[in-house]
């Protein structure tokens, strides 16, 4: 059925079109001010029901709401299921959330449930109106055609300084070389704690992942690209979150949202990966299209991979997807460990071993630079530009 949805004059002198019809749940002390405001302005498409704060919301009016605002009282947990309960009827539905205190922590909570906006209570016609059409705006598509998924590579270590952040920003540029379409390549920070991306780009951010881990329901393209920062050659980044958080902070659900949006609109997706293992990191290894795993040729280093590959198998990480890059590697006459030895002591194909070459990469990343960009020609930008042919021939062998 097709509904002309909301005409209002507002008192202020405002003319407010919203092209659906709004139901309202809330407290008899909510709907004060609206109900006065409803009589006089009339609204022949806003229903509203009124409930205690703490009761059951009744089906029929989750089922047959195009957009629902539902008064929630954080510190009741009945009232905060409410939100749960309407999105396990309606997953798409634009919910807008009239909350009393409006405090930081309570907001971002409501956000990460699904929520699209948030209104004060008492709802005042003109605020709830406008937090209705935000979330109209930015709702969820139902019924949203499919898109092949962009290849997702994830760079991983062994340990801490093995120089994964180096090789993830200078394989995006190279990766570029071979996106089909001009959709380009973006990197994921999700060195949450230590991440530096941004910095060996030379980019400076304004928001970060933690503002698309908080969008809640409201994820969608527009948001992604208010968030993502591009650099002047294309790369598109996705900055680590400003402050520090637990690793365990992260919602595993909503971050595999946010990798599968960035695979929708770019050619490739590149994630730097933390050290340090949780559930949520695990779980993103298992939608990878190709891993590889940063190690030096240090025994140190080779046994903690080891755990990693050993761990990375008790989860179902596929085996075939891991490759092993060694980082600074220099040319002794008589070196104790070969990639030979790396490729036999791990089980895994020796992709590439990038040239030690001292100081010049940090010079660069000081900077804001790749080491291409102050170099010119190198072997460590040879050894960079090889790796990335190699994984797009794999990748392109597993969609043939």
């Amino acid at each position: 059925m097709t509904r002309e949805g909301l005409n209002l004059n507002l008192d202020s002198g405002r003319k407010l079109q919203i092209p659906a019809s709004v139901s309202v749940v809330a407290s008899g002390s909510a709907l004060d001010l609206l109900s006065e405001s409803v009589e006089r302005e009339g609204a022949d498409h806003l229903s509203i029901h009124e409930l205690d704060i703490d009761a059951d919301i009744p089906a029929e009016i989750v089922l047959g709401a195009e957009i629902l605002v539902v008064e929630i009282d954080p510190t009741i947990p009945q009232s905060m299921d409410r939100i749960r309960f309407i999105r396990q009827l309606r997953p798409s539905l634009p919910i807008v959330v009239g909350l009393r205190d409006a405090k930081v922590a309570n907001v971002r909570v409501l956000l990460r449930q699904g929520v699209e906006d948030i209104a004060s209570v008492p709802l005042q016609l003109d605020e709830m109106l406008d937090s209705a059409a935000n979330a109209y705006g930015s709702g969820a598509v139902e019924n949203e055609p499919e898109v092949e998924l962009a290849p997702l590579i994830a760079v991983v270590k062994s340990r801490g300084g093995e120089g994964a952040t180096t090789l993830v920003t200078h394989l995006a540029s190279e990766m570029g070389e071979w996106a089909q379409t001009d959709r380009g390549v973006c990197v994921i920070d999700l060195d949450i704690q230590a991440g530096s991306v941004t910095s060996y780009l030379g980019v400076t951010p304004r928001r970060s992942l933690e503002d698309l881990l908080e969008a809640g329901h409201r994820l969608d393209r527009s948001v992604l690209n208010s968030i993502v920062t591009e650099r002047k050659d294309g790369i598109s980044i996705i900055a680590a979150p400003f402050e520090i958080h637990p690793l365990e902070a992260i919602d595993t659900d909503q971050l595999a949202r946010v990798i599968e949006l960035a695979r929708r609109e770019y050619d490739f997706v590149l994630i730097d990966l933390p050290a340090n293992w949780t559930n949520w990191n695990l779980s993103t290894l298992l939608d990878a299209s190709q891993i590889v795993m940063v190690v030096e040729l240090e025994i140190s280093s080779l046994r903690q991979a080891k755990r990693w590959l050993e761990l990375f198998n008790t989860v179902s990480v596929n085996a075939s997807k891991v490759s092993i890059v060694v980082n600074r590697v220099e040319k002794k006459l008589f070196g104790s460990i070969s990639l030979r030895d790396v490729k036999d002591a791990l089980k895994r194909d020796v992709l590439a071993g990038l040239p030690n070459e001292g100081t010049k990469i940090t010079t660069a990343q000081d900077q804001g630079l790749l080491f291409s960009e102050i170099q010119g020609k190198s072997k460590f930008s040879a050894e960079v530009s090889k790796l990335a042919e190699i994984l797009y021939n794999r990748i392109s062998k597993e969609h043939a």
